[in-house]
């Protein structure tokens, strides 16, 4: 799901059989500038450890799974957002936010 200015991102499916996947490395702090296909977090499966790239440019702005985390295929894990989007439209956009 992606605004024009806020780009969520979501656990996307890997495999056939993948239900969830545990967040093992986060590669980006909340506030730093990512460019789309920068490495920003490595995300554990069943079968497989894989690197989720940025899917836009923007500045990472919330972090919404801790390093740990389960968490489930289609789940918000966090927002890259333009630098001038506001906090308020960001919780706007995480409240709005329906996972498949």
């Amino acid at each position: 799901m992606m605004s024009e200015r806020i780009t969520a991102l979501t656990l996307p499916k890997w495999g056939l059989s993948m239900q969830d996947g545990c967040i093992s490395t986060w590669h980006v702090e909340e506030g730093a500038e990512v460019s789309r296909g920068d490495e920003i977090v490595d995300i554990e499966t069943e079968k497989i450890n894989n690197t989720f790239e940025a899917p836009a440019s923007g500045v990472l702005r919330r972090r919404l799974a801790k390093e740990g985390d389960e968490i489930k295929v289609g789940a918000l894990f966090g927002i890259i957002a333009e630098a001038d989007v506001g906090d308020d439209e960001i919780d706007r956009f995480i409240e709005a936010f329906d996972a498949p």
